[in-house]
């Protein structure tokens, strides 16, 4: 239990980076990678936790920075 509760922590924290990996792409590579995940759906929970962040930074990019580069359904 205690393992679990250290672990959800952990992820938490990483969650609240400022600075992300995704952040640091270019707008090219983040419109890929994002196809990618329309294209394949991935099921498995990793990947899909990669494509809702991807997804998200492409939301945080039309937001913050008014340029949407990545495709929609």
């Amino acid at each position: 239990m205690r393992n679990l509760v250290v672990i959800s922590v952990v992820l938490a924290l990483m969650g609240c980076e400022p600075k992300s990996v995704l952040r640091q792409i270019p707008d090219h590579e983040l419109a890929e990678r994002r196809s990618y995940c329309l294209d394949h759906e991935p099921t498995a929970p990793g990947k899909a936790q990669a494509c809702e962040n991807i997804r998200r930074e492409c939301e945080r990019r039309k937001e913050e920075l008014g340029s949407y580069v990545c495709r929609h359904r």
